[in-house]
């Protein structure tokens, strides 16, 4: 790859490099995307998807959280974007208070669940990933943003060729990084035809397996598994059978809705998300990875503050 007079290359075409790149190219600055895979076939096009905390940690991940919510607000309002603003339940075996993020929803009411000993009514952003996607792929197109599907041995490869460097590489950045703290943690979920389902349903839990359904239109997203390395792995049928017996167990109606597939991805886990600039050799780097199970969430607020970043790096660069 040969390039020139670019302000950034974005490594990455999950939901976090793809935003990041819209953000730096709606700013004005010149920015390729570089992939080992693109939409469809990208873990993040395997989430569910919706805003809320999951697997995600950092002290600004709540304005992250809140600038996400504002910005998927507005494009629910918008045709073909995949975001719809859907309201449902989310509920706890225990007797637990509410995650502080729910309240930015603006609309947390405490209700009762048979079974739970608690249970909260919002309304949130949820997001139709393949669409979604392609809703981001087709706007950056529109800013002139190129992508290049190129697999990466290392960052080095990069060196001389943009200012600035964003990894957004998700998982890979185990090894484009050498960041062994992060862990890919599988996520498997089945699409149905929706059979008249409305209302997002979603279960608080560690895992192994979490119980929640999310509608987009025509299709709900059931989920989902919490594949941690090293445990084995159940087999697909197994899995199949298990998400959709635990959501029909809380919504008949999904008991007999047909499957359209079965998506799998890796959520990219890690102690706390990583934001910050760095080096490889001579190259500037800008990390952004390690959003876990909330890339969605924050990807706005990341993306933002990773193109502050990389304007503040092009400025002491002169």
């Amino acid at each position: 790859m040969t390039v020139t007079n670019i302000d950034a290359i974005v490594v990455g075409a999950g939901v976090c490099g793809l935003t990041s790149a819209l953000c730096l190219a709606r700013r004005g600055l010149r920015v390729r995307v570089v992939a080992r895979r693109l939409p469809p076939a990208t873990d993040s096009c395997a989430a569910g998807a919706m805003w809320g905390p999951f697997l995600v940690d950092h002290p600004d991940a709540e304005r992250w959280a809140a600038e996400g919510l504002a910005i998927f607000r507005g494009l629910a309002a918008e045709r073909d974007t995949g975001v719809t603003m859907t309201r449902g339940v989310e509920v706890s075996r225990g007797t637990v208070e509410p995650h502080p993020w729910l309240h930015l929803t603006g609309d947390l009411e405490r209700c009762a669940w048979p079974g739970y000993g608690s249970a909260w009514s919002y309304t949130t952003a949820v997001v139709d990933m393949p669409v979604y996607s392609e809703y981001l792929l087709a706007a950056l197109r529109t800013e002139g943003v190129r992508i290049e599907r190129r697999e990466l041995r290392s960052l080095r490869e990069l060196a001389g060729l943009a200012p600035v460097v964003v990894n957004c590489s998700g998982i890979g950045a185990r090894r484009l990084a050498g960041d062994t703290d992060l862990t890919p943690v599988r996520g498997r979920v089945v699409v149905v035809r929706n059979p008249g389902v409305d209302t997002f349903f979603a279960e608080e839990s560690d895992g192994p397996e979490l119980t929640y359904y999310i509608p987009h239109g025509d299709t709900v997203v059931l989920g989902s598994t919490i594949e941690r390395p090293g445990l084995p792995a159940l087999p697909e049928a197994a899995v199949v059978r298990r998400i959709r017996d635990r959501c029909a167990d809380v919504e008949p109606l999904l008991r007999d809705a047909p499957v359209i597939g079965v998506r799998s991805g890796y959520r990219p886990v890690r102690d706390r998300i990583r934001l910050e600039t760095g080096t490889v050799d001579d190259q500037l780097v800008i990390h952004n990875y390690g959003h876990g199970g909330g890339g969605v969430t924050v990807s706005w607020g990341c993306g933002q503050d990773a193109a502050s970043m990389v304007e503040a790096c092009l400025t002491r660069l002169g």
